[in-house]
């Protein structure tokens, strides 16, 4: 089969070869057609979007040696071809700049991941678009609710990547060991919707909402950027702004690994979750969040660095407030947190 498919690819390389030829001379119109892509409708009898597609990718393959070479030694399909044109439409001069290595990522990646390669291409190419596209997905979350006629209800919308990232890993800190038991009838839908209920009645009990761990999402961040805030950051779910990072990180968890030329040299873990006597102490304190005119409860809230650890701050009860998740986020991407008179 990998024999078939490199042939396939070939084959799709001489044939773009020659859409492109005859883009270049403008054969199609010498026979009467009205353009390239009608006259490739006429001759191959695909669908039209299919071959404005094909003359699309024929004519970028013109500015693209790389992509070019491997596709006409079968190392790249047709449909991976595509997306890497897409990607030197984007940002022609940076593709043309890091065309060889973009070409070997996409050819060695799975195809699942063929999509993530060049999405954290372009956030490194354009990190500023990359953090005003994070905020425009984040301004597009919704959720709808709505009872049907027979009672049941229907739940649809969608949800910014760390938003995501978190409603992803409770559902699966209830649903996924289900899935390792063979006697467990459930379908996978079944055991989410399971899971998601379950979340939901222990919230109102007052008691843990997931398992006895506590779930996680797994955040990659450069320690610069750490410091800095500027950018994005990839997560188990997708882009999430740098900032974000940073306010995920004031109770959590961080793993540290260290590269030398992209491989693991040592690694370490240190604990930046606030211990449950700091906890108890700050809910005592600040009794709910600390913004001010805000009354969400203490369980309700996050524990924010005032002076985030990164940059020196200390985790300890004068350098910590308790907020709510919509100050906290207004904390770090917007303004400083005001304290109360």
């Amino acid at each position: 089969m990998r024999r078939l498919g490199v042939v396939e690819a070939q084959v799709a390389a001489h044939r773009a070869e020659f859409i492109a030829e005859a883009e270049r001379s403008d054969a199609a119109r010498k026979e009467g057609y009205g353009s390239t892509t009608a006259w490739l409708v006429a001759v191959s009898g695909e669908q039209s979007a299919a071959c404005r597609s094909q003359v699309a990718v024929a004519s970028s393959l013109e500015g693209m040696p790389e992509t070019r070479k491997a596709f006409a030694a079968g190392e790249l399909s047709q449909s991976r071809v595509r997306v890497l044109a897409q990607a030197q439409a984007l940002a022609p001069a940076e593709f043309a700049r890091d065309e060889g290595e973009l070409v070997a990522q996409v050819a060695a990646a799975p195809p699942k991941g063929v999509p993530q390669v060049l999405a954290s291409w372009k956030r490194q190419t354009d990190p500023i678009g990359a953090e005003a596209e994070a905020e425009r997905l984040f301004g597009q979350r919704a959720l709808h609710l709505s009872v049907d006629w027979s009672g049941m209800l229907r739940l649809s919308g969608l949800l910014d990547p760390e938003s995501g990232g978190a409603v992803l890993a409770a559902v699966r800190s209830l649903s996924e060991p289900a899935a390792l038991d063979p006697d467990d009838p459930r379908t996978t839908a079944q055991r989410q919707a399971d899971a998601l209920t379950e979340i939901s009645r222990r919230y109102l009990d007052g008691e843990p909402a997931t398992g006895r761990s506590r779930p996680h999402v797994t955040v990659t961040v450069p320690w610069d950027t750490l410091q800095q805030g500027h950018g994005v950051v990839d997560t188990e779910v997708g882009p999430i702004p740098a900032e974000a990072a940073r306010r995920l990180a004031c109770d959590a968890t961080i793993s540290q690994v260290i590269l030398r030329e992209g491989v693991p040299v040592t690694s370490g873990e240190a604990r930046r979750v606030i211990p449950p006597a700091l906890r108890r102490a700050l809910e005592a304190r600040d009794l709910g969040c600390t913004w001010p005119g805000c009354d969400a409860p203490a369980r309700w809230c996050d524990a924010h660095h005032i002076l985030h650890w990164a940059d020196g701050g200390k985790t300890e009860l004068s350098n910590l407030r308790l907020l709510c998740r919509a100050h906290h986020r207004h904390a770090h991407n917007h303004q400083p947190y005001p304290r109360r008179q």
